[in-house]
């Protein structure tokens, strides 16, 4: 009978790399620094080791990581139905980039700095900003139809992560205000 050290070590290898991946994640939303292989293996529950073992560099990992990302974030986010009232899409729109974009930011910073030396990760941001993109366009699909050209680039920078980073400053309640207002005057100017 194996004992349970050793029952810990057998590992499923796919759920291995996952539990490194979301490691990598959780240490990332706890804030600070890059996390060494160390505090990530820690994390996991595997030896520094195993890190090593079952991702051959850095980019193999993110590829994982950006997988799992992309799950949270799609948890954190459901479809607005274009043919709601303005008003209410509006609302439910900044409540959906608000839990969105506090689920990416701790990530999406690590990326950022990282990802001139990463393509997987200059990628996985560009994936992300285009997700981003499309779901603003779903949702406030009869306001852009009628738009100048170029109005969905003026929106989708107004409401970007980046805006909701610098925003996040003047607190919560402040950055949901400025982005309703940012929206509404956007989206219905004439």
């Amino acid at each position: 009978m194996a004992t349970n050290a050793a029952r810990r070590r057998v590992r499923d290898p796919a759920r291995t790399r996952e539990a490194i991946a979301e490691a990598l994640l959780d240490l990332l939303e706890d804030g600070g620094r890059v996390p060494t292989a160390e505090s990530i293996a820690a994390r996991a529950g595997v030896s520094r080791r195993s890190v090593f073992a079952h991702f051959a560099d850095l980019d193999e990992l993110y590829v994982v990581s950006s997988r799992l990302q992309i799950e949270r974030l799609h948890a954190a986010s459901t479809t607005i139905d274009a043919q709601l009232p303005f008003a209410e899409r509006v609302e439910a729109f900044v409540a959906q980039r608000e839990r969105v974009y506090q689920t990416m930011t701790p990530v999406r910073r690590m990326a950022l700095a990282a990802a001139p030396a990463s393509p997987v990760l200059a990628e996985s941001i560009d994936r992300a900003d285009a997700w981003l993109r499309e779901q603003l366009a779903e949702a406030f699909a009869p306001e852009l139809a009628g738009g100048a050209p170029g109005l969905l680039d003026e929106v989708d920078a107004a409401v970007s992560w980046a805006a909701w980073y610098h925003l996040r400053r003047l607190g919560q309640a402040e950055a949901r205000r400025c982005l309703r207002h940012l929206l509404e005057v956007l989206l219905t100017a004439t």
